[in-house]
């Protein structure tokens, strides 16, 4: 907002949640951005960034845990500074110039150690806004590293067998990182490649792996039981990370790049079962059914089989099912088959949401994981359909209405191929 925008400045303070004192940062531009302190007499210093889901209680939640372990935090919100929605296409046009002068600003007033915190969407921007911190001036002193939750560092995941592409930051960084990855989260089988991109960059990179939660789960409204439970621990593991970046030298020259840092912030794409492009052999799929039973497909060697990979915790993976339900249906004494892998849960678990989700086709168990590493599952859901000889003709990454009249025709075409 605006120096002239005193009225709704002041609005803001009032409002002010409990425990949190709102000292407005003036950019440039004149903007004011509210930033609310949560003070602590601790020597550490967290500069939390919103992702692009805004500043919500959540936030100030983790802000007060944090406090009651001596670190202080401050809680930024771009978002109504610039009177933005909060969307991922928002973060481009917060300034990258924020975190810089949110950092300087804090040593200043508090001559602690500083970290900075991002998760989602807004990892690239938080991670471009630093190395510009970088350039600014070589080798200064007081940021201890970068703490990362669940960061949306890809482009795009290839519909074939390509690896997926990265934003140029992510191997353009080489500050210290520390990763935290829910494991029932679309983000988890891109952990590695993430750490792999930043390794390239020159950051040391440490990873910690949270099991049994979802991403966003400390300001999502449907929390699951373990996931409310752990809310009061996530400030004991942003804790942890801190000392374990503590030991790093973080005064670093910028990594070198050609080019911009990122592209713009990917959004939501419009889902279509397109023809595979990569290797059509498919590889092994031998997993245990809901009764026990070991199902190969091979043994489907004649039909066209939807193969889906997908979690109860995954909302879009819910949500398409009913409709993978009702094309089972109508293809009924037609040569089509689906099945359903499921990825990483137990069979209590999956029992119990069927019990919620009125579906009968075949559902596989994948405790391990095996199946999600051959088939190179980068997304969920993901699915692939088998044409009559056994070959990968379409893949999906992502959900869709699988009624829709053109991905009938699909399935119409390939079961009147012969075998």
């Amino acid at each position: 907002m605006k120096k002239t925008g005193l009225t709704l400045l002041a609005c803001l303070w009032l409002a002010a949640p409990l425990g949190a004192a709102e000292h407005p940062l003036t950019m440039d531009d004149g903007t004011d951005v509210p930033v609310h302190r949560y003070e602590a007499g601790g020597d550490r210093l967290l500069i939390w960034l919103p992702s692009e889901h805004g500043v919500l209680p959540g936030h100030h939640q983790q802000a007060r845990y944090l406090a009651e372990q001596d670190v202080e935090v401050w809680l930024p919100d771009p978002f109504s500074a610039w009177f933005l929605p909060n969307t991922p296409s928002s973060l481009d046009a917060i300034p990258e110039d924020l975190v810089g002068r949110l950092i300087d600003t804090a040593r200043a007033d508090t001559d602690k150690q500083l970290y900075v915190f991002g998760n989602d969407r807004a990892a690239p921007w938080v991670l471009a806004s630093l190395r510009e911190w970088q350039l600014q001036g070589p080798a200064r002193e007081g940021l201890g590293g970068v703490i990362l939750m669940s960061p949306y560092l890809h482009i795009g995941i290839p519909e074939d067998d390509r690896p997926p592409e990265f934003q140029p930051i992510a191997r353009a960084t080489n500050l210290p990182v520390y990763l935290i990855q829910p494991l029932l989260s679309p983000q988890y089988p891109l952990l590695k490649p993430v750490a792999d991109q930043l390794g390239e960059g020159g950051s040391h990179v440490y990873v910690r792996t949270l099991p049994r939660l979802r991403d966003r789960f400390f300001f999502r409204g449907n929390t699951l039981e373990a996931e409310e439970a752990f809310k009061p621990q996530l400030a004991g593991e942003l804790v942890a990370a801190m000392r374990m970046l503590d030991g790093l030298e973080s005064r670093r020259t910028a990594a070198a790049l050609a080019g911009e840092a990122r592209t713009a912030t990917p959004t939501r794409q419009e889902r279509r079962l397109e023809p595979y492009r990569g290797n059509p052999e498919a590889p092994p799929l031998v997993l245990p059914d809901l009764g026990g039973e070991i199902r190969n497909l091979d043994e489907f060697r004649g039909e066209v089989v939807l193969i889906n990979f997908w979690a109860s915790w995954c909302p879009p993976c819910v949500h398409e099912m009913p409709s993978m339900q009702r094309l089972e249906d109508s293809l009924e004494g037609r040569p089509f088959r689906i099945l359903a892998v499921n990825l990483g849960e137990d069979e209590e678990t999956v029992h119990a949401f069927l019990e919620r989700i009125n579906v009968d086709f075949t559902i596989l168990m994948d405790p391990a994981g095996r199946a999600l590493r051959d088939w190179n599952v980068l997304a969920y859901p993901t699915s692939y359909v088998i044409g009559r000889g056994g070959e990968i003709r379409y893949a999906l990454f992502g959900a869709i209405e699988w009624m829709d009249p053109e991905v009938i025709a699909v399935f119409e075409r390939l079961m009147q191929e012969r075998d």
